[in-house]
């Protein structure tokens, strides 16, 4: 199975199992590989396997860019060996074994096998494969900023228009009351009810 393994500041490492299609790489905890604190985006990348079964790396327009080999990068087929840069943070991709791609709800994306600093590797337990088709995609939206409309503001909307088109009604009658008598409208209300 791929794998990319992320180098922590503390001098270990952390190795995710690239077992899906698609993959959000950044700092935010709603990405599929998340990074430690420092130079890389809250989005950073994402990786896709493409219909030949290779990882395609994408920056999603980082501040401190993506590198491969030293090199930037804004779109790039990974090989095994691969050195990564995320801004400041270092990770490896490995390739040996074929890709073999499952369904994300089936099998989500996880740590398997995390090192301490001069401490020998946990073995890595292996993980239930499900073969999907390699071209199975779905959409990533990382870089689609989500909208501030739900899905009930019309509902939120209606009721406020309920509300402000009456009290501007009322509130234009009260002026031109004024305005024709001389008089505020409650004033005339006031004598009405109490005369």
């Amino acid at each position: 199975m791929p794998k990319i393994i992320i180098h922590l500041p503390d001098g270990s490492s952390a190795k995710y199992g690239l077992n899906g299609p698609t993959f959000t790489i950044g700092r935010a905890a709603d990405n599929d590989i998340v990074l430690p604190p420092g130079a890389a985006s809250s989005h950073h990348a994402v990786l896709r396997v493409s219909e030949g079964g290779d990882f395609v790396l994408t920056d999603l327009e980082s501040t401190n860019q993506t590198k491969v080999n030293g090199q930037a990068v804004e779109l790039r087929v990974l090989e095994h060996g691969d050195g990564l840069l995320f801004g400041d943070v270092r990770a490896e991709y490995h390739s040996e074994v074929a890709v073999r791609v499952v369904r994300m709800e089936e099998q989500p994306t996880r740590i398997y096998e995390q090192g301490a600093p001069g401490a020998p590797a946990a073995a890595a337990r292996p993980a239930p494969v499900v073969l999907a088709p390699a071209s199975v995609q779905r959409p990533v939206s990382t870089t689609a900023r989500r909208s501030s409309h739900s899905q009930d503001g019309g509902c939120f909307a209606l009721v406020v228009f309920a509300l402000v088109l009456p009290a501007a009604f009322f509130g234009g009658l009260v002026l031109r009351y004024h305005q024709e008598k001389g008089e505020w409208f409650w004033n005339y209300l006031a004598n009405y009810l109490h005369p």
